[in-house]
């Protein structure tokens, strides 16, 4: 697997995120991803779709976050896409199926090969269990900030 810092691009990185809902930001992530040529055009319905059946919420204390993510046919590009939510949007928690999270930012998985999945699942949620990294996430201006914490921390 390649180090987890591998994953994060500058260009892939968006804060204040406008949508109104999860169908909304999926189809809007969708849109850029697509038109990048980072996704198929299966890759929304097969988000959607698996983010019913295996919600990806986590509640992480004093923020709340979801990493939702697909199957591998339907990437050509490897990233983690890091959303700062301008409006909480709604995910169910994967652990506790009948909670609603209002999520403050989202990780949306691209990964292209078949086992590696879990394993950069593990790394981040590693990475989201520090606090003071959510604080900062929370409160940094740039898309650039973001970038650099996100490198720095998973190098």
């Amino acid at each position: 697997m390649h180090n987890l810092s591998d994953y994060f691009k500058r260009d892939l990185i968006f804060l204040d995120f406008e949508s109104d809902n999860q169908i909304d930001f999926f189809g809007k992530i969708y849109k850029i991803l697509k038109e990048r040529g980072d996704v198929t055009f299966s890759f929304l319905n097969s988000i959607t779709e698996r983010e019913k059946e295996f919600p990806t919420g986590l509640d992480l204390g004093k923020y709340k976050t979801a990493i939702p993510h697909t199957d591998p046919e339907h990437i050509n590009t490897e990233a983690v896409v890091f959303v700062r939510n301008k409006n909480k949007i709604v995910f169910r928690d994967m652990g506790m199926d009948m909670n609603d999270l209002e999520t403050d930012f989202i990780f949306v998985l691209l990964v292209k090969k078949n086992g590696e999945q879990i394993e950069v699942l593990e790394n981040l949620m590693n990475l989201l269990s520090e606090e003071k990294l959510l604080d900062k996430l929370k409160n940094a201006e740039t898309e650039e900030d973001i970038y650099n914490l996100l490198r720095e921390k998973t190098e």
